[in-house]
């Protein structure tokens, strides 16, 4: 009995053990579990703060790109309507240069010439320009210049010179004739 005494109380111990022992591994499985689970909701999280931020970078990407574009297209826009209104401006000039205004236009020109440059000019202008130039009494160096209207000057001697053929005017005043196009000053 004593033997069985023993072995009840060493039976007992070792199911109290076992007990223990299941116990103990259900509370450590249970925090597994949980840890398990805190690092896969933190992780969904991060992902997801991730996922959003990226998306937010590639809106602003797209947005900015779309936005660069139109201000492209706008101002390719305005360069073509720049273009072919100084397009129509020298049409205009070349209609200009054919009318009975500009050869009074053309005597001013000789004038403003001489008092820049000296009395004594020579020019080179355009063929139909030449013998409006030589009444003027002024010398006709060259009349093949192939320009729109206006000729270009030499003093005397050589050392000055003042182009005012329409063309250069033009350009010498291509950002004012642009913002005056635009509407802007």
């Amino acid at each position: 009995m004593a033997a069985e005494a023993l072995l009840g109380e060493v039976e007992a111990k070792c199911n109290d053990t076992i007990r223990a022992l299941e116990s103990e591994y259900l509370v450590k499985k249970g925090e597994v579990a949980r840890k398990a689970a805190e690092q896969r909701s933190y992780i969904q999280e991060s992902g997801k703060k991730e996922a959003e931020a990226a998306a937010q970078r590639e809106r602003v990407r797209i947005e900015g790109a779309a936005k660069l574009q139109a201000k492209k297209m706008i101002f390719d826009a305005t360069e073509k309507e720049l273009e072919s209104n100084l397009s129509a401006l020298r049409q205009v000039l070349a209609d200009y240069a054919e009318s009975k205004e500009y050869q009074s236009m053309l005597a001013k020109m000789a004038s403003y010439a001489q008092k820049k440059l000296g009395a004594s000019i020579s020019v080179e202008c355009r063929p139909s320009d030449a013998a409006a130039l030589k009444k003027l009494g002024v010398k006709v160096a060259s009349s093949d210049l192939p320009s729109i209207g206006g000729f270009n000057a030499t003093s005397e001697d050589g050392t000055l010179a003042l182009d005012m053929t329409f063309e250069e005017l033009l350009r010498t005043h291509d950002e004012d004739a642009r913002a005056a196009i635009i509407g802007t000053e």
